[in-house]
């Protein structure tokens, strides 16, 4: 778009350029809507199959430690609550359209999956000792993440904002001091 845009108003490009630069606006475009029909969540008797358009995801039953929502820091729009399957080690697997945008009903929705998930484990299953450390510390980065990010949406943007404007007021006086005129 921004290409089409340089051309109508005779940008410092050639046709080619121009032409090249829409099209692979276009081609991108067009990759982003297709790969939306890959992006998936299934559940079967073999565990649980997620996917997006260049990877799928393949977690067997007896794999996950367990299944859990975690809240989203409200910095962009989009889901707010975001579901993730959690392997035996403690690593995490986003479950794509298990939000609660997708599902309204999302906290049911969670709860039917961890019931089915205790339900179809083997008898002899145990949880992994390394899977709720490894949690822990993942989730306190996030919350120190999603504190400085709340900070800087509040009142942190505007002190970040004060700043600069006081640099820029201070870098134009050091300019008139140092160049007057001459």
């Amino acid at each position: 778009m921004g290409a089409i845009c340089l051309k109508l108003q005779d940008g410092p490009w050639s046709d080619g350029v121009t032409w090249l630069l829409t099209g692979l606006t276009l081609v991108l475009g067009a990759l982003g809507g297709y790969s939306l029909r890959f992006r998936f969540t299934t559940v079967d008797d073999q565990g649980i199959t997620t996917g997006t358009w260049c990877r799928v995801r393949r977690l067997p039953r007896d794999g996950i430690h367990d299944i859990r929502t975690a809240a989203v820091a409200e910095i962009a729009p989009g889901p707010r609550t975001l579901t993730y399957a959690y392997r035996s080690d403690g690593w995490r697997v986003l479950l794509k359209c298990v939000d609660d945008e997708e599902l309204p009903a999302l906290a049911l929705e969670v709860a039917m999956l961890r019931s089915l998930l205790r339900e179809r484990r083997p008898a002899d299953w145990a949880p992994d000792l390394r899977a709720e450390p490894h949690i822990a510390r993942q989730t306190a980065r996030e919350d120190r993440t999603d504190r400085f990010f709340g900070w800087m949406t509040g009142w942190g943007r505007l002190v970040v904002i004060f700043a600069l404007a006081v640099l820029f007021v201070a870098g134009i006086v050091v300019y008139e001091t140092l160049f007057d005129g001459s």
